[in-house]
């Protein structure tokens, strides 16, 4: 007897992999888009906006892996420095402005982490479960 359809359509292999890969990607850009946008908010004196930020975590995101890749361990300090010129370059700001920026979105997004990570537990174990599931 031959096995039935899937009841699910399947895409499987590289395709699923890569379209996974994107979708993530894009969640990660606007996650730390929004995470710099706020320091950037916070630290600069004027206004910034998000486009900045994305564009920020776009480069910031290649050229400091790129370093990472290729260089090892010079590339950290290579891509930290990648990172201050970014936002040195887009925020228009001095190096002490970069600086504080960039220690400020880690202050956001470890807030911003026990925020959702509290949201979740909360929705884990307060909302009512569904029967049959």
């Amino acid at each position: 007897m031959a096995n039935p359809a899937p009841a699910l359509p399947s895409i499987g292999g590289l395709s699923a992999t890569l379209i996974t890969f994107l979708i993530l990607f894009i969640i990660y850009l606007l996650v730390i888009g929004v995470v710099l946008w706020l320091a950037g908010e916070i630290v600069v004196g004027r206004r910034v906006t998000f486009g900045e930020a994305l564009g920020i975590a776009s480069v910031g995101t290649f050229l400091v892996g790129a370093s990472i890749a290729f260089l090892g361990t010079i590339g950290i300090l290579l891509g930290l420095l990648i990172f201050l010129l970014l936002v040195k370059h887009y925020f228009k700001t001095g190096w002490l402005g970069a600086i504080g920026t960039s220690i400020m979105a880690v202050v956001v997004g470890i807030v911003l982490i026990f925020i959702l990570g509290a949201l979740a537990l909360g929705a884990l174990f307060v909302l009512p479960t569904i029967p049959g599931l």
